[in-house]
């Protein structure tokens, strides 16, 4: 039987390969987005309350989502911390708390891709938030369509 560092070394070996043999998520599973689709939908009720505040933001496309889906992402999670920070110079509260911006973050590194092919977000249409919101929740649909089982 073995004993002092040889021991704890057999062990730790043990779990590392265990580890190694457990299943990890499908990547399809992982790009699912049902939480943030939901989030995106009370974000747009919340616009349509805030028609006067004439916010402008750089706006994906379909398109450009299919051509580059990581930067399309990226740039989609830019434009949220901008709406909600001008949401919250007018004394709308709350929506920072669902780190939406940080959540799209972590989904558009979900995709592999090279972004030299890939538009600046600074290059995209400029629309109102509503229009912005309405095509984020589109592209999020499509995702779901593709990756949710």
């Amino acid at each position: 039987m073995l004993t002092g560092r040889p021991a704890l070394a057999t062990v730790l070996l043990c779990l590392v390969c265990l580890l190694a043999l457990k299943p990890q998520p499908a990547a399809a599973a992982v790009r699912c987005t049902r939480d943030i689709i939901k989030w995106v939908g009370e974000l747009i009720k919340k616009t349509s309350d805030l028609q006067w505040l004439d916010c402008r933001l750089y706006t994906p496309t379909i398109q450009d989502y299919q051509n580059c889906p990581s930067s399309t992402l990226k740039c989609f999670a830019d434009e949220v911390k901008v709406l909600v920070k001008e949401w919250e110079t007018i004394g709308v509260v709350g929506f920072r708390r669902l780190k939406l911006n940080i959540k799209l973050e972590i989904l558009a590194s979900r995709f592999n891709q090279t972004e030299s092919e890939c538009r600046q977000c600074e290059l995209l249409k400029v629309q109102n938030a509503t229009v912005f919101l309405e095509d984020l929740h589109s592209t999020l649909q499509i995702i779901n369509t593709d990756f949710c089982k």
